[in-house]
């Protein structure tokens, strides 16, 4: 993401690749690393098929990445990036180990403003979901959709996006193939789909964003998935807001969300606030809210690569889900 006044406040806070090491630069080739190292622990996931949380447990988890920068010339660069997640036990202390890839993906770079990427690699509509989805355990429910949860990596993605002077456009096309999971019900799979975004950062702090995503759905509930995301934002000394609307229509059933994000920064400390609604429609049924939850947040920053975090997620949604809570130390490099 190019350095708006929205990337420059969130990932300062939250991310990780921040503190990337260069380990090889040599004649227009650079080479990145850079990681994270963190334990939770606390009530932090829902049981299977179940509204009750599951008992206190811990998490411990890593990542790898590497960047990987080659300049053909002073227009064009290639570009890649690889990273690793590996989880040493589920949240519920039962000892899911498992290794996964975060992104794989190649390209290009056209005059440090427009890249051409081929992959596993983020979605466009990321740069609206990344409004709400800045706590370290819990937040961005309502963004992500609880009936039709969408994720903010894309495998077998063609991607282009643009960024300057405060405007970044991002567009993007996936192809299906054999290891798709199947998201989208009993005999169904996602098949191919395709995304599109807008933002625009003001220099008074205000950025506008939307985007629009449609999956297709493939097999027995074949027909598809259609997305549709506007936010907003905006920064000032150490406060940061946003909102964010979403709507989703799949068949005969549509969901409506927003969620309205706060936070505070004052020297070390960050307090954080949201809330999260979403509200599911289908004909012949009654409505019902399948998300209704406010999450509250403190962080305290150790250094400028580790901190300390503590997070609580009050539910009152009509499927009676419990309360949950978690609580981390974070290490970036």
């Amino acid at each position: 993401m190019k350095k708006t006044i929205l990337a420059l406040t969130i990932p300062a806070l939250f991310a990780t690749s921040a503190s990337a090491v260069t380990v090889y630069s040599d004649e227009g080739a650079k080479v990145d690393i850079y990681g994270r190292i963190q334990y939770e622990a606390g009530e932090m996931g829902f049981k299977k098929d179940d509204a009750t949380a599951n008992n206190f447990g811990g998490e411990g988890e890593a990542r790898l990445g590497v960047n990987v920068e080659y300049a053909l010339n002073n227009d064009i660069d290639l570009i890649g990036k690889l990273e690793w997640q590996v989880v040493a036990e589920g949240d519920d202390a039962t000892g899911s180990d498992n290794l996964s890839t975060r992104y794989a993906w190649a390209g290009y770079r056209f005059q440090d403003t427009t890249e051409l990427t081929f992959g596993r690699s983020q979605d466009p509509i990321a740069q609206v979901l990344y409004l709400s989805d800045i706590f370290n355990i819990f937040g961005g429910r309502a963004g992500y959709g609880d009936r039709f949860e969408l994720n903010d990596k894309v495998d077998d993605q063609v991607r282009v996006s643009y960024a300057a002077n405060g405007l970044d456009l991002r567009g993007a096309y996936a192809f299906s193939d054999g290891y798709k999971l199947e998201k989208a019900g009993n005999g169904s799979e996602l098949d191919n789909q395709w995304s599109l975004s807008a933002g625009y950062t003001f220099p008074v702090g205000v950025g506008v964003y939307a985007a629009y995503e449609q999956q297709d759905v493939r097999g027995k509930n074949e027909d598809s998935i259609d997305a549709w995301f506007a936010g907003a934002s905006y920064t000032v000394d150490g406060f940061f807001f946003s909102g964010l609307y979403t709507q989703r229509e799949y068949k005969d059933i549509d969901t409506k969300g927003f969620e309205l994000t706060g936070t505070y920064n004052v020297d070390a400390w960050t307090l954080l606030a949201q809330y999260s609604y979403e509200e599911v429609e289908e004909t012949a049924k009654p409505d019902f809210d399948s998300i209704d939850a406010w999450t509250l947040g403190v962080q305290y920053d150790l250094t400028a690569k580790a901190k300390l975090y503590a997070e609580y997620e009050i539910n009152d949604d009509d499927l009676n889900r419990d309360d949950r809570y978690g609580m981390g130390i974070q290490y970036n490099f």
